[in-house]
């Protein structure tokens, strides 16, 4: 059967139309993406309750009594307190201590704003750090850990920041300044060779090597 010219631009515009219709019902047929929902921001289980341990020594703090204790790990038995340089000035509820890569004992003297290193045996003041510009706020920093080869990470109140700073106390690098209003949400923990940086006001984690 010959089809006029006129039948065949029909014959043309009806394929068409049902090529159109059968693309659209395969795309409806094709299921849609699962999207995996936000995963809520938790803090681990490490990061809540931190011991400092060397050589079976168990390093503390007393904020009742503002000073630093040394006892057995095994048995608690009292090795030796300390009172740091003179006195440990703690305004509030920020007392931070932490141990070096290097095996050194450092105490946050917060309402001085510097650092104390003391000696692991006795619990004497050794040395003392602090920034060359001087952490702002009434007490600094809230939170520390010693880094290998003299350097520090900090988290501070006040200012709301979180930086590093190399052994001369020179500012090397600041990880954040939008830190939340409340210390209460800083954590600041060593886990597996790596410093841990958590702010649970603002949800958000960092990482120091």
């Amino acid at each position: 059967m010959k089809m006029t010219h006129r039948e065949f631009l029909i014959w043309l515009s009806g394929l068409g139309l049902l090529g159109l219709l059968g693309g659209l019902v395969k795309h409806k047929m094709q299921p849609t993406p699962a999207i995996e929902p936000e995963k809520p921001f938790e803090l681990p289980k490490f990061a809540v309750r931190v011991k400092h341990v060397a050589d079976g020594v168990l390093f503390d703090i007393d904020r009742a009594r503002k000073i630093v204790t040394a006892h057995e790990e095994a048995d608690s038995k009292l090795l030796w307190e300390s009172h740091g340089e003179s006195q440990f000035i703690i305004p509030g509820a920020a007392f931070p201590i932490d141990l070096s890569p290097e095996g050194e004992l450092w105490v946050a003297n917060v309402g001085r704003k510097y650092l104390e290193q003391l000696d692991l045996n006795t619990g004497k003041f050794i040395a003392s750090w602090r920034p060359l510009e001087e952490f702002g706020g009434c007490c600094n920093p809230v939170r520390f850990a010693a880094l290998p080869g003299g350097r520090f990470v900090t988290m501070e109140k006040g200012m709301r920041r979180a930086c590093i700073y190399q052994p001369s106390g020179a500012l090397e690098q600041i990880i954040t300044e939008e830190l939340s209003d409340s210390e209460f949400n800083y954590f600041l923990v060593r886990h597996e060779g790596k410093i841990h940086l958590y702010d649970t006001g603002v949800k958000k984690h960092w990482e120091v090597s």
